[in-house]
């Protein structure tokens, strides 16, 4: 083997106008002051400060977005559950039901089945809300326009995976709230739904991280969502606390449901039920976007903070990167 070094004396670096090819620097991405991640020892404030900025930089877009998404949608489904209910509860079945158990047992499942399948018919369009915020409210964060037209459109490309790794989260978290709901609430009675709402707490927590990491990450998401959460525990708690309390507050789809059948007693007259029943809907409705306008910022910060934990360089030039 030689033992000649070829690049013993190598060429001469020419001088002048020499200068690299373009492609030879990566591309620049937008910067600007950090509003978005809360970086490592800013703690609970700095959390805080970053929340409320989501909301107040894009709060015109995000009304818009979840009035669409979720103030829309949840309006016609109460109001497809409310008339349909009222006209159950005036019928002869709902007479049969105060004379026959098994009536009433199968008018309760009916009930039930009702506010499950809203559920599943407003997870779509709630997802598409939170991808299409989260567009606007990282764009806005580097200083770029973020039209609600190009955020809805955004969005409507992500749902499909997003609504299939949340199925799979929901499913997931029911079929352990219902073990844990078996085993403890048959041994100990009441007591035995201390652990289920426990479960359930912790476990929609998980699923609310769901979302983020299939926009950002794209990459186990599930297990993303699981470390998410874990690696930092009762800091997930304590940021996610009073959101989560409000959602579920939100989405107590029975109260509304049985609103709508204290209205047949109330109501002296047909156009007086119906009137009620326009009200308590367009109420609830209503609510759902406060509720999001709370959620999501919430979720958003929570989830950024936890990657700049395990990577400190991130920022949102990356995050912008990461959306696509």
């Amino acid at each position: 083997m030689s033992t000649i070094d070829p690049y013993q004396n190598p060429a001469t670096v020419p001088s002048g106008d020499f200068l690299p090819p373009d492609d030879a620097y990566p591309k620049e991405l937008p910067a600007g002051p950090e509003v978005v991640v809360n970086m490592p020892g800013e703690g609970l404030r700095g959390w805080a400060r970053k929340t409320i900025g989501v909301v107040r930089r894009g709060w015109g877009q995000q009304l818009a977005i979840f009035a669409l998404t979720h103030a829309l949608p949840s309006f016609l489904l109460y109001t497809a559950a409310v008339v349909g209910l009222l006209a159950l509860w005036t019928s002869e079945a709902a007479q049969a039901a105060l004379m026959d158990d098994q009536v009433a047992e199968t008018m309760g499942m009916l009930v039930n089945l009702v506010a499950l399948g809203m559920l599943a018919v407003a997870l779509p369009f709630r997802l598409l809300g939170y991808a299409a915020a989260s567009w606007s409210a990282v764009r806005q964060a580097a200083g770029l326009p973020a039209p609600v037209a190009r955020a809805m459109a955004y969005g409507l490309r992500r749902v499909p995976a997003m609504l299939a790794w949340s199925l799979v989260a929901y499913l997931v978290a029911a079929v352990v709230v219902v073990g844990v709901f078996f085993c403890f609430a048959s041994a100990f009675s009441f007591a035995g739904y201390v652990p289920t709402i426990i479960a359930l707490g912790y476990l929609m927590m998980i699923a609310g991280m769901v979302g983020p990491a299939v926009l950002f990450e794209r990459r186990k998401p599930l297990q993303r969502a699981f470390d998410t959460v874990n690696n930092a525990f009762w800091a997930s708690v304590v940021r996610l606390a009073v959101p989560g309390i409000a959602l579920f507050l939100a989405y107590r789809y029975n109260l509304v449901i049985d609103g709508a059948g204290a209205l047949v007693d109330l109501a002296d007259t047909p156009y007086e039920q119906v009137g009620f029943a326009a009200a308590a809907v367009l109420a609830s409705a209503a609510f759902e976007v406060p509720v999001a306008l709370l959620l999501f910022p919430s979720v958003l910060v929570t989830y950024v903070e936890r990657r700049a934990v395990e990577a400190p360089n991130l920022r949102t030039p990356h995050l912008l990167a990461e959306l696509g």
